[in-house]
């Protein structure tokens, strides 16, 4: 399971908190004792990043009384995160922990509703997501896909193999790019060859020239539903997967054309979870 460094956790705080709390401090109140609670309003979540933010009340002082894990199911009106310590810092940490919390813990409820829903119709499906991820938020929107029961589809550029129309063209004929593409698979036999596919012609095409797996894009669901068929008939160990416009509302219609892996961004927009926070003197 993905984690942030002390350093990255500082960033988050630093943002928010720049040159220490003015108004904690004015009151006077910054040195007593303090409890905070974090919990659940009217709705169950998924969380997500409680590691991260039981470390960052570390960092400030505070003594954790009790957290759940990641990827744990809480009922509403629960207490998943609790620690005591000097209110100051308890108002320190606060607004970070908590958009941290909402942030990550909205996309891992999405993400547990969308993999519910394709296992329902196939049970060894596999949900993923895409390097679609808003910047700088990386870390913790994989550690949330994770945390709702998805994985991380590519985790960039320097892992994995996926080649696209926009590296095909480069290539004059169909011969020169088939020719290429042995240099790829000689070069690095470790490594899968994905390739992305717009039509059942082209996947055919591909699977010819020894793609490991077909990405099939953006294909209307009969039209998915028939190069599914087709393909696993004529290439019965390829890896298809199928990605563009899938989300939570038709996830399930996805899940039943037959294909091994739904690719999604959809996750990454899900609403952030609506997390209740309670500071109080001890």
């Amino acid at each position: 399971m993905i984690l942030l460094s002390d350093h990255e956790l500082e960033l988050i705080l630093a943002e928010d908190v720049p040159y220490g709390d003015l108004t904690t401090k004015s009151l006077g109140i910054d040195t007593q004792r303090a409890r905070i609670t974090f919990s659940t309003r009217d709705r169950p979540l998924v969380a997500s990043c409680t590691e991260e933010a039981v470390r960052l009340c570390g960092l400030y002082g505070l003594e954790i009384d009790g957290f759940i894990k990641s990827g744990t199911l809480v009922p509403p009106k629960s207490i998943f995160l609790e620690a005591h310590g000097e209110a100051g810092q308890c108002h320190r940490i606060w607004k970070s922990v908590q958009n941290l919390l909402d942030y990550a813990g909205g996309i891992a409820t999405y993400t547990s509703e969308a993999v519910l829903l394709a296992r329902t119709i196939n049970p060894d499906i596999v949900v993923a997501t895409t390097r679609k991820t808003t910047p700088f938020t990386k870390k913790i929107a994989i550690k949330a896909v994770e945390s709702g029961g998805g994985v991380a589809h590519r985790l960039g550029l320097s892992e994995s193999i996926l080649v696209f129309e926009y590296h095909r063209i480069f290539f004059p004929t169909d011969e020169a790019f088939s020719e290429a593409l042995n240099k790829v698979k000689k070069a690095n036999p470790e490594k899968k060859i994905v390739m992305e596919a717009e039509t059942l012609e082209e996947g055919l095409k591909f699977a010819t020239m020894g793609a490991d797996i077909l990405q099939l894009e953006k294909m209307p669901l009969t039209k998915l539903s028939d190069a599914v068929r087709t393909l696993r008939a004529e290439y019965p160990h390829i890896i298809l997967i199928a990605t563009g416009g899938i989300s939570v509302k038709n996830i399930a219609e996805y899940a039943s054309t037959g294909v091994d892996m739904i690719v999604t961004s959809s996750p990454y927009s899900a609403q952030p979870a609506d997390i209740k926070v309670r500071i109080e003197p001890l």
